[in-house]
């Protein structure tokens, strides 16, 4: 239970409603993350990243249907396996980053 005056739960809620969230979670990330600006900009970051999945995601979806058409054609461009490669590191290293932010 937390007591605040009325200005201070308006002030609260505003910054709860910019984020989407309710006042105690915000309370709670602001305490964990060492204040509310820090919280608001691990929670950008965290949705940046997972934007940057995302999309690798798709990449990855691409590669898939590349190799649907070479399994059909028996014609594999030499730089796929490569490209594959490549995406899965990059997956791999964001997944450990994004742990990494998130602990924090």
């Amino acid at each position: 239970m937390v007591r605040v005056n009325a200005e201070q739960e308006a002030r609260l809620q505003a910054r709860a409603d910019e984020r989407g969230i309710t006042v105690a979670r915000l309370l709670v990330e602001s305490a964990l993350a060492g204040g509310a600006d820090a919280a608001a900009a691990k929670a950008a970051t965290m949705a940046d990243l997972f934007m940057v999945v995302r999309l690798l995601g798709q990449v990855g979806n691409n590669v898939n249907q590349l190799a649907r058409v070479a399994n059909v054609s028996g014609a594999l461009p030499p730089e796929a396996p490569a490209a594959l490669a490549s995406l899965t590191r990059a997956t791999d290293r964001l997944t450990v980053f994004m742990a990494e932010v998130d602990a924090r």
